[in-house]
């Protein structure tokens, strides 16, 4: 009998996949990612950043799986089957996929099928503009581009609350499908096969590119990156401005709320200003109490600080 624990992905597994390109990786490489840049996924396809392993998280989400996959039987009627091996391009070896679940062909669906599964937070679907992240959707897209099928159905349960969404359908989108293959395909030349770098996106990036600075050493501006300084400089000025203007506002509506809690228009919640206890280390209490056990908690870290003068 399959253990739970099984399905967790191994480090060589984690290892093996810098040779290809899958669905969970796709929006990365485009840049459509919030949580991986381009240039951090060239740095693990070339080993020169250790992949991430499995995290709690990660884990979890692996021992649920066939829970919700058995839950989306149960509410559609559709049966399911694991598929193991990856599927992947005839032509670039590089492109592939591992599908969570295949559908079985059924009086609905005279075609085999996608099945994804998600596993997440109902903060993080209450944060996104859309039903669903866009990650998932490249990712749904690319499954079906690799296996040819015509549709998907998008599984999603919140792990904190332990609620079952309605499985949503989604159909083979042929636009975006082309778009992916073109720009992953270029992707893995330009960086995997000629070895260049994305450019860095995020603050990130650059510390990942460039941790240390050199004792002394100074640069002479360039025309160039003067007038990023004059730009940048310019954007704070105006940042400050808004900053000014936005305490202003603030203290207004705080003046209209007295000892209220919330500002209503129409019955509908437009601002709150509610009590807030939270518990908070005093450090400066605790290391005047225990100087001794303070030092020994204590840890350099040593960081690149970016001021504008």
């Amino acid at each position: 009998m399959t253990k739970l624990l099984d399905n967790i992905p191994t480090k060589e597994w984690v290892h093996f996949r810098r040779n290809f390109l899958g669905g969970s990786e796709i929006c990365s490489a485009l840049g459509k990612s919030k949580y991986q840049t381009p240039l951090q996924l060239w740095m693990i396809k070339t080993g020169r950043m250790e992949p991430q392993g499995s995290t709690p998280i990660t884990e979890l989400g692996h021992i649920l799986e066939p829970v919700i996959a058995e839950k989306f039987c149960q509410t559609t009627g559709l049966k399911v089957r694991n598929i193991s091996d990856a599927y992947e391009h005839p032509d670039y070896s590089f492109l592939r996929g591992n599908i969570d679940r295949q559908i079985i062909s059924s009086e609905l669906h005279d075609s085999p099928g996608v099945l994804e599964i998600k596993s997440t937070s109902s903060m993080r679907l209450k944060s996104e503009e859309n039903l669903y992240p866009l990650s998932w959707e490249y990712q749904i897209q690319w499954y079906m581009f690799l296996t040819q099928y015509k549709y998907s159905y998008l599984a999603i349960m919140e792990r904190d609350t332990g609620f079952f969404h309605e499985p949503i359908l989604i159909l083979r989108n042929q636009e975006l499908i082309d778009e992916l293959f073109e720009k992953a395909v270029a992707w893995w030349n330009r960086h995997i096969i000629a070895n260049i770098p994305p450019d860095p996106t995020t603050d990130t990036d650059m510390l990942l590119l460039y941790p240390d600075s050199m004792e002394g050493k100074t640069l002479e501006a360039t025309p160039k990156a003067y007038g990023y300084y004059t730009e940048l400089k310019g954007v704070r000025d105006r940042i400050s401005d808004l900053e000014k203007m936005d305490e202003h506002l603030r203290i207004k509506l705080k003046q209209v709320l007295g000892d209220s809690e919330q500002l209503l228009c129409g019955g509908k919640k437009l601002i709150s200003w509610k009590n807030s206890t939270q518990n908070r280390l005093d450090t400066t209490a605790f290391k005047k109490a225990h100087p001794e056990l303070y030092k020994q908690f204590l840890n350099q870290i040593t960081t690149r600080r970016f001021t504008v003068n």
